[in-house]
């Protein structure tokens, strides 16, 4: 599942996975995150953050009670600090740090531990 707030974006990500024959297998939701990311159906192993960064801890706030132990949180441009000090924080069930990936990018590498 993805989403995408630019209608151009989603019309754009649905014809590359309909030209790729995996539009059965991934459901794009048009809209602000906060909004479609409410009910994501069940749980998710992996989450992938890009996209305005004050956004980026009220989206993983509000999927977190649906991350399963082990799963992955990749932050791209994950620079707010208020999300990466919460989840560098292990209080809050999370081991994070930066990926030695594009130094300056601000990619940040996240699992669920509890």
């Amino acid at each position: 599942m993805g989403t995408e707030l630019e209608p151009n974006k989603v019309a754009r990500a649905r014809a590359n996975l309909d030209t790729a024959g995996l539009a059965d297998l991934v459901d794009i939701r048009e809209g602000d995150a906060l909004e479609t990311l409410r009910d994501v159906g069940g749980d998710v192993d992996l989450l992938l953050i890009d996209g305005a960064f004050t956004l980026y801890l009220p989206v993983l706030r509000l999927v977190e009670p649906r991350l399963k132990p082990g799963a992955v949180i990749l932050g791209e441009n994950a620079f707010e600090p208020g999300y990466l000090d919460y989840v560098r924080n292990p209080a809050n069930g999370y081991v994070s740090q930066p990926l030695p990936i594009d130094e300056g990018r601000g990619n940040e590498f996240t699992l669920r531990v509890a």
